[in-house]
């Protein structure tokens, strides 16, 4: 089997980054709803195309940097692991509400796996160096 590389997961990122805020658009009631009702807050839909827009750019960026190698492992590992926190909370919300957090199936399927293969395969071939 090939070594896994940070370009790889770095040309996964899109991807999966694509595929979650479809879920929480169109999972369950939606985010939008579901967040409104559970935290007593609004999140308009112009938010949340502009916070996911913004998210997907830099996703996008990270993976062109990676192609033309000249990708930073520091800030791919950062952003695997934040889309790695984000399905962790999405499934701890589950949990403590008992109710289904749109954006879950994606965090569960797509970024928790992407943030453990991060850590077991990409994390120890960083190195660290002194100043």
């Amino acid at each position: 089997m090939p070594e896994l590389k940070i370009k790889h997961i770095a040309r996964l990122l899109p991807l999966t980054f694509f595929i979650h805020p479809l879920e929480e658009l169109f999972g369950g009631v939606g985010l939008l709803e579901w967040f409104s009702t559970l935290f007593r807050a609004d999140l308009s839909f112009g938010d949340f195309i502009i916070i996911n827009t913004i998210g997907f750019f830099i996703m996008i960026m990270v993976a062109i940097s990676h192609t033309f190698g000249k990708g930073n492992t520091t800030v791919n590992v950062a952003l695997s692991m934040l889309l790695f926190l984000n399905g962790i909370i999405h499934i701890l919300i589950n949990m403590f509400t008992l109710f289904y957090s749109p954006g879950s199936i994606s965090g569960l399927l797509l970024y928790i796996p992407l943030g453990i293969v991060v850590y077991k395969k990409i994390f120890p071939q960083m190195t660290y160096q002194k100043k």
